[in-house]
């Protein structure tokens, strides 16, 4: 073979070689780094707790946040990535924080955006930023995008970005699941009863004069026969009915249990379920149960306002106020015009011997709810000042012309009036002018400690909850001591949960009162 057949055959493999490889490589740039592996982006550690804040371009942090209903689902959505979330309590280190920066008109309802892109970092403590990233929504033009697209959008992004162990981003799974539902509309709907009920402006779960949440509720019912597998609605509907009040309090109750139970067969993981089981717990008296409930809840969510004011509650009626006082002061950092963790912390500062203080009035109104104010008020009746209880009366809405307001006032400063301000009480409360814990405030105000007990009991049959946080106050000690105190603290069951779970405060100082021994074997030691 010729020197020169030799040497053509070499360059005919050369070009048959090289148009193979041609034919393989990608023919641009952008195509080459289309294909080029991502590298894994560090993992942001789950034992690390974690602070969602949601801000628009020209806000500062420090500023509430107008789409409050955002960084609740993110918490949530973070919750099911198996993310630990921080409490939201000023008194603790400052943790890392996943700062979501909207557009300006990001919003279900607003006008179109200059822009579409929501920006992601992460700040460490110090402030200093880890990582961040941009994501641009697909919204067609003249749209704003959806509540519905934001969260699809960052449920797709954050366990990328947050490098989640359990997420493998190369096979396509993401968190878009968690969720609930696919549907736009049925997901707004869902939206505007949780703002109605978990929103900064939600009034509660525990105070019978909170505003009812029916429009919400009926929102929910019509969403959960329509959507029967958004599971998170029903949990939400669960906490809805726990909400409502009046004659139908015991069929509601019934139905908020029936509908959290539902819930969490599906998904164990419903703070918002848990949540709910705790307060029909807490108005059946079962102290036990409602404790184990919101204890579950709020290890699944630290930052559950329905959990927190119901345990704030459930420990105040216990007699445990100072572990009450912080876990009132963190619902109410969550939702400052809740009238049942406002209630709760009102006794739980006077019990602690902290008095009354003026921030436990509203900031949406000028004057204190009604429930507030009856407690500051009890203590300065109780303090022998009758002078400052009328202040703190008139200063609330409700109780202006009220018939039995004078009569209690008159009879805390002549004892000769009882009576009369005993009748007042009393047609009030047939008339339901006030309501049963008006009256047995009013009642212990007087320090007619039979009335008392035998309203508190008459309650105890009726299977209504019993105010026994009147029972623990500084100058509340005539109802301690009283004969029939045992009878109450018997009926409600609260020995075998002291047994258990510790003794009220108040047996520190008062070591003697019934309650404050040990039992053995269910019987009490002396």
């Amino acid at each position: 073979m010729s020197k020169w057949r030799i040497a053509g055959l070499v360059l005919a493999a050369l070009l048959a070689i090289w148009l193979i490889l041609r034919g393989c490589a990608p023919q641009h740039e952008d195509e080459r780094a289309a294909q080029t592996p991502v590298p894994a982006r560090e993992v942001f550690h789950t034992s690390k707790p974690l602070r969602v804040i949601v801000t628009r371009p020209g806000t500062s942090i420090a500023q509430p946040s107008p789409d409050e209903w955002l960084e609740r689902e993110l918490r949530y959505l973070l919750i099911r990535g198996r993310m630990r979330i921080a409490a939201i309590d000023p008194s603790l280190p400052r943790p890392f924080t996943l700062q979501i920066e909207l557009p300006r008109a990001v919003n279900t309802s607003a006008s179109t955006p200059a822009s579409t892109a929501i920006k992601l970092s992460l700040q460490a403590p110090d402030g200093k930023v880890e990582r961040g990233t941009a994501i641009e929504l697909n919204s067609g033009p003249g749209q704003a995008p959806g509540a519905l697209e934001i969260m699809q959008a960052l449920a797709k992004q954050l366990p990328v970005f947050l490098g989640a162990t359990r997420i493998a981003a190369d096979s396509g799974v993401d968190w878009t699941g968690f969720i609930g539902t696919d549907d736009a509309a049925a997901y707004d709907s869902f939206l505007s009863s949780a703002n109605e009920l978990l929103g900064s402006q939600g009034t509660g779960f525990t105070a019978s004069s909170a505003p009812p949440r029916s429009i919400a509720v009926e929102r929910l019912e019509g969403l959960t026969r329509k959507h029967r597998n958004f599971t998170r609605a029903q949990a939400l509907l669960s906490v809805g009915y726990a909400s409502l009040g009046g004659k139908d309090d015991a069929s509601l109750t019934e139905l908020a249990a029936s509908n959290a139970q539902r819930a969490l067969a599906t998904d164990h993981s419903l703070a918002t379920a848990q949540s709910a089981l705790g307060l029909v717990g807490l108005r059946r008296g079962d102290w036990a149960t409602a404790l184990e409930q919101f204890n579950a809840a709020l290890a699944l969510d630290a930052n559950s306002p329905v959990a927190l004011e119901g345990l704030a509650c459930l420990l105040i009626d216990v007699g445990q106020a100072e572990a009450a006082l912080p876990v009132a002061q963190r619902a109410i950092a969550l939702q400052p015009a809740n009238v049942g963790a406002r209630e709760c912390l009102a006794y739980a500062r006077l019990a602690t011997g902290q008095g009354s203080d003026p921030s436990t009035s509203s900031p949406t109104t000028t004057h204190e709810p009604l429930e507030v104010a009856q407690a500051n008020a009890l203590h300065a009746l109780l303090s022998g000042d009758t002078h400052q209880a009328q202040r703190t009366l008139s200063g609330s809405l409700r109780t202006r012309d009220a018939a039995w307001v004078d009569p209690v006032l008159q009879a805390a400063s002549d004892r000769n009036r009882i009576s009369l301000a005993l009748q007042a009480i009393t047609r009030a409360a047939s008339d339901r002018t006030i309501d049963a814990v008006t009256e047995l405030v009013c009642g212990t105000a007087l320090r007619q400690a039979d009335f008392v007990f035998n309203r508190m009991l008459r309650l105890h049959r009726q299977n209504e909850p019993v105010p026994l946080r009147l029972l623990w106050l500084p100058h509340t000690e005539f109802l301690r001591r009283h004969a029939r105190f045992a009878e109450i603290v018997d009926a409600e069951a609260l020995p075998a949960f002291w047994q258990d779970h510790g003794l009220p405060d108040y047996c520190a100082h008062e070591p003697a009162v019934y309650g404050c021994k040990p039992r053995v074997n269910g019987v009490k030691a002396h």
